[in-house]
Order: structure tokens, then C-alpha cells, then sequence
């Protein structure tokens, strides 16, 4: 079978997709070495000088060796690295030349001509000094953070999860709380903020209290939705053969829900992390919502910025995160749903 012809033409061109452009590998390594020596060679301006640009170029120039070992390591398929770093380099050469050519412009934009209106619009030497001026209370702003979200998200993800299998489970339940639900999910987290402030005395667990409301929304609908979309067949199979209630619900109803409680968590994260800024902004005094409105009013706006671009890694490594946990638990339906 694999001398046919179109077999061996189908693996062909599989293997083609899955190694990297020399022309794309090469324009990579070419921006992200010129981003080095624009920002190491060329002087900034009276208005730009700081002391971070170096880091940055060591940052880029390190970028660029990391690009090269990966493109060394690719040009043997072979083996499994190889296969792995071509198709690596094939799926993500684009993203890096795009980012290597942003923080040239940016640089150039900045230090070098002064086209930006300082300090409204930093250079990237002045994020990072200001980040490591500021370091302490920084890494001490991510733990708040860090620690609000995981309690929110834990104890949200637990009760939309227990009330929707509730409600998909007993007709009875999904009475009662069907219209709870509906009417109480989809009000916006900040019109609760001057109740709940009042009702905890505690700040800190008032936020984690919004957190987890702004959770249980969706993981209740998306749970729900998972239980009752399992095919009746599935029930009556284990109910002749002798199944219990507790194994229909933990063997059968959770697993075949459980693209749609991925999904519910998909969506609950980033309304968490809305809800947590806001939640840090008017009540919690840390955290990196806080930091961000803090370092806003004293006009700092390198911090400001250095701030953001953390909460943005931050945040996209959380979904990221939960997007390959999602694709090695539901394997099985990797070509079936992307997102």
C-alpha cells in the first residue's frame, strides 16, 4: 500500500506541511538580529535615555540564538526533535517575525527618533527598568492576584459545576434553579460590587466572592446543557446491565459532558479576570488591578505598561494553560472541535 503512488503522494506533501520554510526561518533569524543591533549600536535620544535597553538587547540577541539551535534541530526530521522543532518553526515562524519587527518599530518609534510623546509612550528599556524598580511590590501584586483568581475560580468552577449536573440531572432541581439562573447569571458583576462590599466584611473575600459568581454563570449553563445533551441510549444500556445512579452520573453523564464543561471553563476565565481587575480597582488594595489604577494616578505610566504586559502574559497563559489540558483530556476529539 505505501507504494502507491497517491499514498506516497499524500505523505509527501504531510511531511512538507510540517517542515519549516527556510525563507521563513531565515526572515525570522534577519529581524530579530537586526532588532539587537538597532537597539545596542544606535543611540537614543536626549529625551529616551534609560538604562533597560541593554537588557532588551540581550533579551532579543538570545531570542535570535534560541531561533537558530531550534532551526539546527529541525533540519534533522529524523528523529522526533526534529519533526517536533520543523513543525514548531512552521506553525509559529510567522508570530515570531511579527513580534521581532514590533518591538524594532517600537524601539526605533521611541529611543532612537523621539517620535513618541514621553513617558505616555515608553520604550521598551523604560518597561523594564520601571518592572524591576518596582519588583517587590510587583511579584507582590501577582501573588494577590494569583491567589484571588485560584480561589474564585476553584470555588465558582465547584458550585456551577455541582448545580449543573443538579439541574441537567433532577427535573425537579432544574425547576427551582432554571430561573435563578437566568435571571441572576447575566447581571454584570459590577452592579453587585456596592452589595457585596457591604454584605463582607472582608474585602478580599468579597472579591473572591464576585470572582466565583462571575464563574458559576457559565459553568452551570455549559454543564447543564453537557448532561442533558447525553443520548438516552447511553442510560438505558447501564440500566439493563445493572447500573446504579452514582455510576450514571460519574461514569456516564460527566464524561459525555465534558467538551461543554471545558468550554464553560473556556469561558469563565475571561470574565474572571474582568471581574477581578474591577474587583481590585474599587475594593481590594493589591493585586495588579490596583498596582495599574495606582501607578495611573501617580502618572507612572512605565510601570503602568509594565503592569499590563504582565497581566497579559499572565492571562494567556492561564487560557493557554487550559486549552492543552482540555486537548490531552478530550484527545479523542481533537479533529472534531478547535477552538
Amino acid at each position: 500500500m505505501a507504494s502507491d503512488p497517491l499514498v506516497r503522494e499524500g505523505l509527501t506533501s504531510r511531511y512538507r506541511q510540517r517542515t519549516a520554510d527556510p525563507r521563513s526561518v531565515a526572515a525570522c533569524l534577519a529581524v530579530w538580529i537586526a532588532a539587537t543591533v538597532v537597539i545596542a549600536l544606535v543611540p537614543d535620544t536626549d529625551a529616551f535615555i534609560v538604562h533597560g535597553q541593554l537588557p532588551v538587547a540581550v533579551f532579543t540577541g538570545l531570542v535570535a540564538v534560541a531561533l537558530a539551535l531550534v532551526w539546527l534541530v529541525a533540519r534533522r526530521p529524523t528523529g522526533s526533535r526534529g519533526l517536533a522543532a520543523s513543525r514548531w518553526l512552521g506553525q509559529w515562524a510567522g508570530w515570531w517575525i511579527a513580534a521581532g519587527v514590533a518591538i524594532l518599530l517600537w524601539d526605533v518609534a521611541t529611543a532612537k527618533t523621539g517620535w513618541g510623546r514621553p513617558p505616555y509612550v515608553p520604550p521598551p528599556g523604560q518597561l523594564l527598568t520601571e518592572a524591576w524598580a518596582d519588583k517587590e511590590l510587583l511579584g507582590s501584586s501577582i501573588g494577590h492576584s494569583a491567589e484571588l483568581l485560584a480561589l474564585g475560580l476553584v470555588i465558582g468552577g465547584a458550585a456551577g459545576l455541582a448545580t449543573g449536573l443538579w439541574m441537567g440531572w433532577s427535573r425537579r432541581a432544574g425547576y427551582w434553579i432554571n430561573p435563578i439562573v437566568k435571571y441572576i447569571g447575566p447581571v454584570p458583576t459590577i452592579a453587585w460590587i456596592p452589595i457585596v462590599f457591604i454584605a463582607f466584611p472582608d474585602t478580599f473575600w468579597a472579591a473572591v466572592f464576585l470572582v466565583s459568581l462571575t464563574v458559576w454563570f457559565p459553568m452551570t449553563v455549559l454543564t447543564n446543557a453537557g448532561i442533558r445533551a447525553v443520548p438516552k441510549e447511553y442510560f438505558d444500556v447501564c440500566q439493563t446491565l445493572g447500573a446504579s445512579s452514582r455510576f450514571l452520573i460519574f461514569k456516564v453523564s460527566l464524561p459525555a459532558a465534558l467538551p461543554n464543561i471545558f468550554t464553560g471553563v473556556f469561558m469563565a476565565l475571561p470574565t474572571a479576570f474582568v471581574t477581578l481587575t474591577i474587583a481590585e480597582t474599587l475594593g481590594v488594595n493589591s493585586g495588579l488591578g490596583w498596582y495599574i489604577n495606582w501607578k495611573k494616578g501617580w502618572s507612572a505610566y512605565p510601570a503602568m505598561y509594565a503592569a499590563i504586559a504582565v497581566m497579559v502574559v499572565f492571562c494567556g497563559t492561564l487560557l493557554t494553560l487550559e486549552l492543552a489540558i482540555r486537548n490531552h483530556v478530550l484527545a479523542w476529539q481533537k479533529d472534531l472541535t478547535r477552538w
